[in-house]
């Protein structure tokens, strides 16, 4: 089985989401590293307004869709944003999502992989690694 590496420096979320949900659904395994160094496009405050208010609201009939779905840790953050981008009613997309992992950093031990290339954006945005920390999470 084929072992795709995306790297998250600087590229873009949805993409990465993307790339990654459609790899994995092709049966191949799929590894994004430096997954805190990703970024979202758009005005910082902004997005962070946005992602806190996900924050505060409460859905008690239905504590499942509550937001607690959404991770203050980069890795699993982008995690959830790549389930998001999959079929997760049918088989194919819950086997889909065990073969997706989010590192934070870059392990050395990557051996014999593809990276997969995407361009970098210069517009304004936010890394997850600051997103997270202005939710919450220390570190």
């Amino acid at each position: 089985m084929k072992m795709h590496i995306i790297n998250a420096e600087g590229k873009p979320l949805g993409r990465i989401a993307s790339k990654a949900a459609e790899k994995a659904l092709n049966g191949k395994q799929v590894r994004i590293i430096n997954s805190e160094k990703a970024i979202i496009v758009g005005q910082e405050q902004e997005i962070i307004n946005k992602y806190t208010e996900k924050f505060q609201l409460r859905d008690l009939g239905n504590p499942r869709k509550s937001p607690k779905t959404i991770s203050r840790r980069p890795d699993l953050f982008i995690k959830n944003t790549v389930k998001k981008m999959l079929p997760m009613e049918k088989q194919r997309g819950k086997d889909a999502q065990k073969r997706i992992k989010a590192i934070m950093g870059n392990p050395e031990n990557q051996g014999e992989t593809k990276n997969e290339i995407m361009e970098k954006k210069d517009k304004p945005h936010i890394t997850i690694k600051e997103l997270c920390k202005s939710l919450g999470k220390e570190n």
